[in-house]
C-alpha cells in the first residue's frame, strides 16, 4: 500500500470514528446534563474536567514519542527505535508524579478557597479531582505505547478502543439517569475508569505485536535524553497552555459568573471539539507521513502533504461547523433540551476560532517534524495564555460573559 493511499485509508478510519463517537457523545451528554442538572453539570467541568482534557493532553505528548519513532522509522533503523522508546517511557513515567503532584497540591487548595461552590458541596468536588488525577496518571503512563501505535499508522486500533469508550459512556450516562444516590460521584468515578482502562488495552497490545521495540532496556544516552527532554518540554508547554486557556477559562468564569456558566462553557467546549475532530483526523492520518518524508529527505511532499492538511481540513471542518451555526439554538434543544444562557453565543464563538486556526492545521506538523519547535511553542503559548489575564480585568469592568471568546 502506498503512503497516499494509506493516509486517505487511515482517514477513513478515524472518520468512521469520529461519527459513531459523535452520535455516541450527542447522547451521552444530553442524558447526563439532564440527570445531574446545572450546577452539577458544571462543577464537574470546574474539576473534574482534568480528565475531559486529557484526551487533548495525550494527543499533544503522544507527539514526542511517535515523532522520534517516526522519524527513526524512516531512516529504517529499528534499533533506534526501541532506543527512543526506552526514553519516552523513563520519561512518561516521570511526568506522570509530576502532574499528579500538582494536581493534587495546587487543586485541592483552589477548591478549597477558591472555587465558587456551597460548602456542602466541597466533599464532592475533593471527590472528584482524586478520582480524576488517578486517571491521568494511569493515562500519561499510556502515552509512550500510544505514540508507538501511532509512529506504526495503527490507527484502526484507536479508533476501536475509542468506540468501545464511547459506547460504555452511553450506557454509564442511562445508568446515572436511574441512579437514585450522589449522582456525581459515580460518574466521576466511571468516566474515570473509562478514560484510564484503554492504557491497559495499548499496553497488551504492543507487547503483542511490538515485543521487541518495547522490551526494557535502560538507556544511558545523556544527550538524547535532553534532546528529548527540550523537545517534550516545548511540547508539554504548547499542552499546559492549551489545558491552560480551557480550565483558566472555566476557573474565571466561575469566579465571576458561577457553575451555572460553566455548565454554558462546558458544553459548548464538547460541541467545539466534536466539530474541531473533522480538521484534526485529516492531520493525524497524515503526521506520521510528514514526519518521515522529512527524515528520508523528501522535503517536496513533506511540503505538499501539509499544504493539502491545511486545504482540506478547512472544508471538513465547515461541513458540520455551517449547520451549526446557522442553526445553533435549535440544534442545541433538540440535542440538550433546555440549556443555560450564553450556551448559543459560547457554541458559535469557539466554532469561529476553530475554524480560523484550520486554516493553518498543516504548520505545526511541520515544524513539529523538523524538530525546531522552541520559538514556535514559547510565542503560540505566550498569546494563547495571554487571554486569560485580559479576560480577568475585562470581567472586572463589568464586561459579559461571551468576552472570554471574542
Amino acid at each position: 500500500m502506498n503512503s497516499n493511499t494509506k493516509i486517505i485509508k487511515n482517514s477513513g478510519i478515524l472518520y468512521l470514528k469520529l461519527i459513531v463517537t459523535s452520535v455516541m457523545t450527542l447522547f451521552t451528554s444530553r442524558l447526563v446534563f439532564q440527570s445531574l442538572g446545572a450546577s452539577d453539570f458544571g462543577l464537574y467541568g470546574v474539576v473534574g474536567g482534568i480528565v475531559v482534557i486529557m484526551n487533548i493532553f495525550n494527543t499533544v505528548m503522544i507527539s514526542t514519542t511517535y515523532r522520534y519513532i517516526a522519524f527513526e522509522m524512516g531512516k529504517n533503523n529499528t534499533r533506534e527505535v526501541n532506543k527512543i522508546f526506552n526514553i519516552s517511557l523513563v520519561l512518561h513515567i516521570f511526568l506522570a508524579f509530576i502532574v499528579a503532584t500538582l494536581a493534587e497540591t495546587f487543586g485541592k487548595y483552589y477548591i478549597l478557597h477558591y472555587l465558587n461552590i456551597s460548602s456542602d458541596r466541597i466533599k464532592d468536588a475533593l471527590f472528584i479531582l482524586d478520582v480524576s488525577v488517578l486517571a491521568t496518571f494511569f493515562s500519561i503512563l499510556s502515552i509512550p505505547f500510544q505514540g508507538l501505535i501511532v509512529a506504526h499508522e495503527k490507527f484502526s486500533i484507536q479508533a476501536a478502543i475509542e468506540i468501545i469508550s464511547s459506547i460504555l459512556r452511553l450506557f454509564l450516562a442511562i445508568t446515572i439517569f436511574y441512579y437514585v444516590g450522589n449522582k456525581l460521584q459515580l460518574y466521576a468515578v466511571i468516566i474515570a475508569v473509562i478514560s484510564a482502562a484503554p492504557a491497559l488495552v495499548y499496553v497488551l497490545y504492543c507487547r503483542k505485536k511490538y515485543a521487541s521495540i518495547i522490551s526494557w532496556n535502560f538507556q544511558r544516552d545523556k544527550e538524547k535524553y535532553k534532546e528529548m527532554i527540550s523537545y517534550s518540554s516545548f511540547i508539554f508547554l504548547g499542552a499546559c497552555a492549551c489545558i491552560g486557556k480551557i480550565q483558566g477559562s472555566a476557573i474565571i468564569i466561575n469566579l465571576f459568573f458561577g457553575t451555572v456558566l460553566n455548565a454554558s462553557f462546558a458544553i459548548a467546549n464538547q460541541l467545539n471539539n466534536l466539530v474541531s475532530m473533522f480538521a484534526q483526523n485529516l492531520s493525524q492520518a497524515a503526521i506520521p507521513q510528514i514526519t518521515k518524508s522529512y527524515s528520508s529527505g523528501n522535503a517536496e511532499r513533506m511540503t505538499q502533504l501539509a499544504c493539502y492538511i491545511s486545504k482540506y481540513s478547512f472544508f471538513l471542518m465547515l461541513l458540520p461547523a455551517l449547520p451549526i451555526l446557522l442553526e445553533t439554538d435549535f440544534l442545541l434543544s433538540l440535542w440538550m433540551g433546555k440549556v443555560p444562557v450564553e450556551t448559543s453565543l459560547f457554541c458559535q464563538l469557539m466554532i469561529v476560532n476553530a475554524l480560523v486556526d484550520s486554516m493553518v492545521a498543516g504548520l505545526p506538523a511541520v515544524i513539529q517534524a523538523t524538530g525546531k519547535i522552541k520559538y514556535f511553542q514559547i510565542i503560540l503559548s505566550t498569546i494563547s495564555l495571554l487571554s486569560l489575564p485580559i479576560t480577568y480585568f475585562l470581567f472586572k469592568n463589568n464586561y459579559p460573559a461571551h468576552t472570554i471568546l471574542d
